[in-house]
């Protein structure tokens, strides 16, 4: 459970010339706010203003001036706490749970200019704001734009819960803020950031493969060791989710479970190991939250090619490829996603920093 700081007023604006105040995106951090303002447009129709920074702290540009796509997912995320607050009047305190969150990319995706890019999206929803309404379901689809160009799409399903239900769908067994944080499992080591298009050890979301072949850790029953490591039955990959709770970015603020854009996270690093040693260019993420990932105990990353798609790193790299994704605690799938991408030539740059 997020602590949810009391939410002012937001009139409508269309100056978008400075950052909502942080409690609409549920940040503490003011410069982690991408989101610049709101107005509606029609019944159920809103426009939302970002605005992009030249260089993120975690989603860096890359090295061809290209800005990484996962601030496009970012931004859509924000877009849900904004418009629960300020448009259809959701209470502080109550929490946010995401059902699923599906993004496209352009390709090539928003190059970087001389300035931040200023960023409108173009959003409709499922059901307008009525006063006093107790709406518990939105759904969302935005179409965003930068420099008078269309960047991504993305659609999105998710629930609001008062702070009593949120603790019944939580369940007894979790530990209260700020123990969940204190409770959190200790990280295994990191899998080589140049193999996940990351910088540093702290940026990464993955433990590196036990039998040191770029397989999965433990293909055991997703609780513990795992009996044998390597690549599964199928072709199934297994490896340990790296949780750093000390993350400024991924773990803004103190939260009781693993939050989902760092699942989302984790899905694109898995884009960048199975489409070794070609480089891999987001075009799509639709990720699925069927269960909450806790922090007190290891869960499991397994990938797969997806259906229908080729196998990462094979063929001439043209054409999308596609990887299934799942994320296992406890024997139960919690989430899962389809990423799809294309690829670099082989040959071109390996290091790729925040980009998919």
């Amino acid at each position: 459970m997020a602590l949810t700081p009391a939410v002012p007023h937001l009139p409508e604006t269309t100056a978008y010339s400075r950052p909502v105040p942080r409690e609409f995106v549920h940040k503490t951090a003011h410069s982690e706010v991408l989101l610049t303002g709101w107005r509606r447009t029609g019944e159920r129709e809103f426009e939302v203003g970002a605005q992009w920074p030249r260089d993120h702290g975690f989603w860096r540009t890359d090295e061809d001036g290209t800005q990484d796509p996962m601030l496009l997912v970012e931004t859509t995320r924000q877009v849900l706490p904004l418009l629960a607050h300020a448009a259809y009047e959701v209470p502080a305190g109550f929490q946010l749970i995401w059902d699923q969150h599906n993004c496209t990319f352009a390709a090539p995706f928003s190059a970087v200019g001389g300035a931040p890019a200023d960023v409108v999206l173009a959003l409709s929803a499922s059901q307008a704001p009525r006063p006093g309404a107790r709406q518990r379901r939105i759904q969302l689809a935005m179409t965003v734009r930068a420099a008078d160009r269309v960047v991504g799409t993305a659609s999105t399903v998710y629930t609001a819960h008062s702070p009593q239900v949120y603790a019944r769908l939580r369940g007894p067994g979790t530990p209260p803020l700020p123990e969940a944080m204190a409770a959190a499992v200790a990280p295994p080591p990191a899998e080589e950031p140049s193999r996940v298009g990351r910088e540093s050890a702290r940026e990464v979301v993955l433990a590196p493969a036990e039998d040191g072949k770029g397989g999965a850790d433990g293909a055991g029953d997703g609780d513990g060791d795992g009996g044998r490591h390597g690549q599964g039955a199928a072709g199934v990959v297994r490896r340990r989710l790296r949780v750093l709770t000390a993350s400024p970015w991924l773990f803004d603020h103190p939260v009781d479970h693993v939050p989902g854009i760092l699942l989302m996270e984790a899905a694109r690093q898995c884009a960048h190991l199975a489409a070794a040693p070609r480089r891999p260019r987001l075009t799509r993420m639709e990720a699925a939250f069927h269960r909450y990932v806790d922090l007190d105990a290891p869960a499991w990353v397994e990938t797969e090619p997806g259906a229908g798609g080729n196998r990462a790193g094979e063929g001439d790299g043209d054409g999308e490829r596609t990887l299934a994704v799942r994320v296992v605690q406890h024997g139960e799938t919690a989430f899962t996603a389809v990423v799809g991408f294309t690829t670099d030539a082989v040959g071109a740059s390996a290091r790729a920093p925040g980009l998919g």
